[in-house]
């Protein structure tokens, strides 16, 4: 099958904002090369990878998707959701703004569900609106004044909470929403998924959710949510990253801990000695093997100093809850 390079393509709007301009890929497809700047009608895309538009029909609405205010009187609908990496970005009229304040203006994107995107850039001038997207995947794009629509996610937090790092999210508002997948990166490149955390699927309030990162890890972390769609479709949260510090500190899980405790390290150990506030010693162990476990199946319950010291002298001490 020969490549179609979709290099530009302008199409006219029709006259009557109820008419819906069209635009249709067929099974040949159109294949956008990498950091290539196309128009469709007055869709900018510029992906940062090689990208590609198969038996897709573009349709723009001037429907707009409900919310306090409602987004802008212009809406571009796939017929199917596509992955995209990259600048994405419309041109719109003053007159589509529909409540909307243009300066505070955020791209929006979705499937069932959508997310804001933050950091958008709007040009008053020429009533254009971009924003940078990181693998996102979407079949309608839109914008609307910041926290305007019913946005799914509505905040994502990394934070460190004793010796395990905490991703804590909330939903505004879900519809088929089906789970999140927790993904983990070092470099932004690769990325790993550490676990699932099942979604509301339907729900009209906030909703609250939390996922451990229990691994023992070093230095700056990042983290994502892809957030699944009971349809299969999707769409990745904002990045967080967090610095867990230099590759000699040691880490501790679980915490809390039930049973039995490891502690991990990358360098050799000298010594672990564990006690409880009141300084009685419960545990002194000499040149623990990094990794080993230890319980503490039959400590009473309550808050316990870990002091790991490893064998070129360096002190950490970690608190502990035993349940």
């Amino acid at each position: 099958m020969t490549k179609r390079y979709l290099l530009f393509c302008q199409l006219a709007l029709l006259p009557t904002l109820a008419a819906h301009a069209q635009f249709t890929a067929g099974t040949d497809g159109f294949f956008i090369a990498q950091n290539t700047q196309v128009f469709i009608d007055s869709l900018t895309l510029k992906p940062s990878v090689d990208f590609s538009l198969v038996s897709q029909t573009l349709t723009i609405t001037p429907t707009p998707i409900p919310g306090a205010p409602p987004s802008i009187a212009r809406v571009y609908n796939l017929t199917t959701p596509v992955n995209f990496t990259g600048v994405a970005g419309f041109f719109y009229r003053a007159s589509e703004l529909n409540g909307n304040t243009e300066s505070t203006l955020q791209l929006n994107h979705g499937n069932t569900n959508f997310v804001s995107t933050t950091g958008s850039t709007v040009n008053v001038g020429q009533h254009y609106i971009s924003n940078t997207l990181p693998l996102t995947n979407f079949t309608s794009l839109t914008a609307a004044q910041e926290g305007a629509l019913p946005v799914s996610l509505i905040g994502f937090q990394v934070k460190r909470v004793e010796n395990t790092t905490v991703l804590y999210w909330q939903t505004s508002e879900e519809k088929n929403s089906d789970h999140f997948e927790i993904q983990q990166s070092e470099d932004l490149r690769k990325w790993n998924a550490l676990g699932m955390v099942n979604a509301a699927n339907t729900s009209s309030h906030q909703k609250d959710y939390s996922f451990q990162d229990l691994a023992q890890r070093f230095g700056t972390q990042y983290y994502r949510l892809k957030m699944v769609d009971v349809d299969g479709s999707y769409a990745y949260s904002k990045i967080q990253s967090i610095q867990l510090g230099s590759s000699w500190l040691i880490s501790a899980y679980p915490n809390p801990v039930v049973d039995k405790l490891l502690i991990g390290s990358k360098e050799a150990l000298a010594s672990i000695k564990v006690t409880d506030l009141a300084g009685r010693t419960f545990l002194n162990l000499l040149k623990p093997t990094p990794g080993e476990e230890f319980s503490m199946k039959n400590y009473p319950a309550g808050t316990y100093l870990v002091k790991v010291e490893t064998e070129d002298g360096k002190v950490q001490i970690l608190k502990i809850i035993k349940q």
